[in-house]
């Protein structure tokens, strides 16, 4: 996955940011989106750390209100979810 902005500014996330908040809003926990991505979990705390200062933010559902008002939550997210759901 590549790690293209969402948007052109410097302080948007990235693609895979964007996809980690959006697994984080669907409910998914650090171990299931470390596995529908085939990232190590502490990457995925990496990039929600990311995020919260990007956005400013505190927690998961701040992160996600903030990244969904500015459009940066990506599509992808329901597709990953299904998929890190099996691993239940």
């Amino acid at each position: 996955m590549n790690n293209f902005r969402v948007n052109a500014s410097p302080d948007s996330l990235t693609r895979t940011e964007a996809v980690v908040l959006g697994l984080a809003d669907e409910g998914l926990s650090n171990q299931q989106i470390s596995a529908a991505l085939s990232i190590t979990i502490g990457t995925v705390k990496c990039h929600l750390h990311r995020v919260y200062e990007k956005l400013p933010a505190r927690n998961r559902t701040e992160a996600a209100a903030r990244a969904r008002e500015q459009g940066q939550l990506v599509g992808a997210a329901p597709f990953f979810a299904k998929r890190a759901r099996n691993f239940r």
